[in-house]
Formats: C-alpha cells, sequence, structure tokens
C-alpha cells in the first residue's frame, strides 16, 4: 500500500508507516492502523493508477491528487527525444526477436521428417512460422500481433 502525509497542506510522498512511527517517537499506536486512525495523523492511502506505455513518453511519478474523496497515483509524461525513441524501438525489436525465436525453436520438431505432423496441420505450422519469421516486417514494435500457434 503507498501512503502520503499531508500537514497544512503540504504533501509529503511516498509516506510510510514505519515513518509515521519515526516521526512520532513518543507515541503509543495501535498494531493495525485503520484508515480513519492514519487520517488524523494527516496519512492518507494512495490507490494505484496503471502506467502509460507509450514508448514516446518518459513516465514518471508525480504527487497524487485528490480524486473523488481519496488520492490517486498520478504520473507525469514527457517527450522523449527522437534518440531515445529510437533506442526504445531497437531494445523492443530486440526483445520481440528473441522471444520470436523461442517460438520459432519450441516448433522446430513440426517440420522433422519423421514428424508425426501431417496434412493441413503441418500446412498450419508452416503458415505459423512464417508468420514469426515475417514478424520483423511490422512497421511498430510496440502495436504488432502474433500469429496463434496450431493446437
Amino acid at each position: 500500500m503507498k501512503y502520503l502525509k499531508k500537514i497544512d497542506g503540504v504533501i509529503t510522498y511516498p509516506y510510510t508507516i514505519k515513518q509515521l512511527y519515526s516521526d512520532n517517537p513518543n507515541t503509543s499506536f495501535p498494531s493495525n492502523m485503520d484508515t480513519a486512525s492514519l487520517q488524523e495523523w494527516g496519512v492518507y492511502e494512495v490507490s494505484n493508477t496503471p502506467k502509460p506505455t507509450n514508448y514516446t513518453k518518459d513516465v514518471s511519478e508525480g504527487t497524487p491528487e485528490l480524486v473523488s474523496g481519496s488520492y490517486q497515483q498520478v504520473w507525469v509524461e514527457t517527450d522523449k527525444s527522437d534518440s531515445d525513441i529510437s533506442s526504445s524501438i531497437e531494445l523492443k525489436w530486440a526483445e520481440i526477436r528473441e522471444q520470436r525465436n523461442v517460438l520459432l525453436s519450441d516448433c522446430d520438431w513440426t517440420q522433422f521428417q519423421d514428424s508425426p505432423i501431417t496434412g493441413s496441420k503441418l500446412t498450419e505450422y508452416q503458415t505459423y512460422r512464417q508468420e514469426l519469421r515475417d514478424i520483423t516486417t511490422n512497421e511498430n514494435p510496440f502495436t504488432l500481433t502474433w500469429p496463434t500457434k496450431p493446437e
């Protein structure tokens, strides 16, 4: 669980229960602090929100905001430089090639002459394997769809 501390309008984030104890060494706290008890000390839970995944942006965590009576995690997005975007794309293509190679390797056995796979099922595997090889012809590595492995 994530927390913040708000005293006189000043927010400290992130904040922990351990910090609350440390900030108040002469105070005896209950072993299980409920939401109301925490709020008496200016400590509030922060709800997680999904982190944006736009590869053209740098994403960092900002100061939570009060939304409909509860604090929500906030993400700050800034534009990446062209060179950082290129690096992100290169790294993603490397990940895709690695995953593609594993998937190809996992079904190599279907192409051997002594494979029990024949007929239309063999054709399905050959098509699947070609789609895997062609995956790197997509324009954007962040929006591609992986082919479905035959059953």
